[in-house]
């Protein structure tokens, strides 16, 4: 993967602050744990570009940290949704989580699973999976009435 393809899939301001994370990371030798404090808010696929990024700059004991940080945080992630669900807070979870992070959540709980599987999943994995594809699908709307939101806004300034 070369600089192009980290530019065009994140944007110049995005590499930029990721560049300057990974600087700070990489002079204080942050150990996994340290790493992790760094990271756990952050959107997963920042936290996966900033692995890429390390493995490109030749920053491998970094890049493994990196990538055993995002173990841990996707493990405490998929550990909270489901303390979540048991106190029936996952609205409340689910609203701190972007749709990539709820995609990849359904992964990590093993209900990314095509229809005709989701029969056999227990009752409980398909309850996580209709809790998590009705919050994407809430993000979707969302998303939808902001683009159209803002062309009604551009459309207006235009005129």
């Amino acid at each position: 993967m070369n600089d192009k393809v980290i530019n065009k899939l994140f944007g110049k301001q995005l590499i930029t602050a990721m560049n300057e994370l990974l600087k700070q990371l990489y002079t204080m030798n942050a150990d996994t744990h340290e790493i992790v404090k760094q990271l756990k808010y952050i959107n997963e696929s920042v936290r996966v570009g900033l692995y890429l990024i390390a493995l490109e700059k030749n920053y491998d004991s970094l890049a493994f940290r990196i990538n055993k940080a995002n173990g841990i945080i996707n493990q405490d992630r998929k550990e909270n949704f489901i303390k979540a669900y048991k106190k029936k807070e996952t609205d409340k979870f689910l609203a701190t989580l972007g749709k990539s992070d709820k995609i990849s959540l359904m992964s990590d709980l093993g209900v990314d699973v095509e229809l005709s599987e989701r029969a056999s999943l227990p009752k409980v994995k398909r309850d996580y999976y209709t809790i998590i594809s009705n919050s994407i699908m809430l993000d979707q709307e969302n998303d939808s009435r902001d683009g159209i939101d803002q062309f009604i806004t551009y459309k207006k300034e235009t005129e």
